[in-house]
């Protein structure tokens, strides 16, 4: 049970989590966290929901270093699945990272839980958004620039993608205003020699999740048709 002291949260805050239940109440998916009650009191807010035992998947990265392709093609393919779910239903999360990701105890990588939907929105397919929320490392170039819609999302899954193979972010500096303008710039590269041994299908999909532009990014679907991706059984 997660406990919150009302005395701790601002009103923005409280709005964050109210519209988070909301969309907690109406996704039901195998790598959600499952929400099966909230509580509310004068002074508290009580939310009651699945344990997953495996830590965060940020954990996981910092002991393991770098994912196998495979390994790391099952964790993005159950990520995508459940992405393409929550777009289905018209909700965006808005900060995908390995932080918001939980594993089983049994560290099985298809069995990953996307946590905290704070940050999440409802919204329409024509609809564009301008509220700048996420982490500086995952962010979309678009979410800077304060004009969006879920395909924001996508990108925060290639930056995953690129860090479980690599070990390290596509964007990276000193303060989240140096990140922020890399990222705005969209250049990254393959050059690390991490990534010589690392398969040409791996880095297109990375590079196709990535692409800077929304319009011409693919959605959750049409990353899931990906030759990387396809791979999985």
């Amino acid at each position: 049970m997660k406990i919150l002291r009302k005395t701790s949260m601002n009103e923005f805050e409280k709005e964050m989590l109210r519209g988070e239940i909301i969309n907690l109440k109406k996704l039901d998916h195998p790598n959600i966290l499952k929400m099966f009650e909230s509580y509310e009191c004068e002074k508290r807010y009580y939310i009651v929901t699945d344990v997953c035992g495996g830590g965060e998947l940020f954990e996981e990265i910092t002991s393991k270093k770098q994912f196998s392709e495979y390994d790391a093609a099952i964790l993005m393919k159950a990520l995508l699945q459940c992405i393409h779910y929550c777009h289905s239903n018209q909700v965006m999360h808005r900060d995908l990272k390995p932080e918001n990701i939980l594993l089983e105890e049994n560290k099985d990588y298809n069995q990953i839980k996307i946590i905290d939907f704070g940050s999440s929105a409802d919204f329409s397919n024509q609809e564009v958004h301008n509220l700048q929320v996420g982490t500086s490392y995952y962010i979309a170039p678009e979410v800077i620039k304060k004009k969006y819609n879920y395909k924001c999302d996508i990108w925060s899954c290639g930056v995953i993608a690129f860090i479980l193979l690599s070990g390290r972010p596509p964007f990276n500096d000193s303060s989240d205003k140096l990140i922020m303008e890399k990222i705005e710039k969209g250049k990254y590269s393959f050059k690390n020699p991490v990534w010589q041994n690392i398969s040409e299908t791996a880095k297109d999909f990375v590079s196709y999740l990535l692409t800077y532009e929304a319009s011409a990014r693919p959605d959750a679907a049409q990353a899931l048709e990906h030759a990387w991706i396809k791979q999985v059984k």
